[in-house]
């Protein structure tokens, strides 16, 4: 049985380009070279596509890039192509056919459905989400809205555009009326918290509000849940499962950047909850997975007022971190899928979702 050649996408011109790298390189530490035939594609910071065949060792460290093999490349957008266009500098062009797409990239141009879309148009198989979903998830404006218009609870929240920033005092009059402090500032379109404050009062609103907008056009104020952060796993296509679910401790004030990557945080897995709230949020989880569309896998992030007993959804990750750290994998591994079998499962129900629309 002939090799899968799976091209896996890593890097990327978001904020969250170092979590990418250190993402893919797990994946690649964890693919069976019995089964797949892997094409490593870097993405610059200044967006530049280069196809890279050197270690794994130095994917995480940015060296890669360095390496004096990589060979700028593409995937092309016509069918007729099927795969990457490898452009040797003075030699003539090469096409390698690619079997699926594993696109492990954070953040914008990598999980807001821009590179779905490409890959779409190229009619390759593309693990995880498609480009819509991709998309609503990313944009917690679009999302929120869907959330609320389906009775899916979530907390408090409001947004403000660049073009309306004039009007800053309005719309904080509003939120300090409507949910009142502390609040969370953060970017309608950027993930793992970047840009993100918790806001105690007037005084700081303001700044925080322009930190977010150095991230994005669209900035979403929330109410601040005081209780517990819960997450679970989602994975499959038309009928999906959803995994044990874990606690987030966080080290910081609230889960950052920092407490993601930098100091990680502190998990209980399972999470010490009522079986009663366990299965509210897996219902709650799959819900929302099927009503923005998911495919593939997504983690779905929760947070629980314990003083009212509301659980609230937070947002959807369609392309969560796979660092050594992440809880996606943790919890699939929790459930009985380990890191190896979750890798093959994606890869399949991509080649799976793929049949069924082609």
């Amino acid at each position: 049985m002939s090799k899968l050649r799976l091209a896996v996408i890593f890097g990327g011109a978001s904020s969250e380009h170092e979590v990418s790298l250190m993402s893919a390189a797990s994946v690649f530490s964890n693919l069976s070279g019995d089964k797949y035939e892997v094409l490593p594609v870097g993405i610059t910071k200044k967006g530049q596509w280069l196809y890279y065949p050197g270690s794994i060792d130095d994917i995480s460290s940015g060296k890669w890039e360095k390496n004096p093999d990589c060979v700028p490349a593409v995937i092309s957008p016509d069918r007729a192509v099927g795969g990457l266009i490898l452009m040797p500098p003075g030699k003539d062009l090469l096409v390698r056919k690619v079997d699926v797409v594993f696109p492990m990239l954070h953040g914008k141009y990598g999980e807001d459905g821009t590179i779905q879309g490409l890959i779409e148009l190229a009619g390759i198989p593309c693990v995880g989400a498609g480009t819509l979903s991709s998309a609503v998830c990313m944009d917690k404006e679009v999302a929120n809205s869907l959330f609320d218009g389906a009775g899916i609870p979530r907390a408090p929240w409001g947004v403000i555009r660049l073009r309306d920033i004039e009007r800053f005092d309005d719309y904080a009059d509003e939120w300090e009326k409507k949910f009142g402090y502390p609040m969370f500032i953060k970017p309608a379109n950027a993930g793992s918290s970047v840009g993100v404050s918790k806001v105690g009062g007037r005084s700081s609103l303001r700044e925080a509000v322009n930190l977010a907008f150095t991230h994005d056009r669209k900035v979403i104020a929330e109410k601040a849940v005081a209780g517990k952060e819960l997450e679970c796993a989602v994975l499959g296509n038309d009928n999906p499962f959803a995994s044990e679910i874990s606690e987030i401790l966080p080290t910081n004030e609230f889960y950052d950047y920092d407490a993601k990557y930098s100091t990680p945080s502190e998990t209980i897995l399972p999470a010490d909850i009522s079986h009663k709230l366990r299965d509210s949020i897996k219902k709650t989880a799959v819900r929302a997975y099927g009503l923005l569309e998911c495919s593939g896998m997504a983690r779905v992030d929760f947070l629980y007022e314990v003083s009212t007993d509301i659980l609230f959804i937070n947002e959807i990750n369609t392309i969560p971190g796979f660092t050594s750290i992440s809880m996606y994998a943790k919890m699939m591994d929790a459930s009985g899928i380990n890191y190896p079998r979750l890798l093959e499962k994606l890869i399949d129900l991509a080649l799976e979702k793929h049949a069924s629309i082609y």
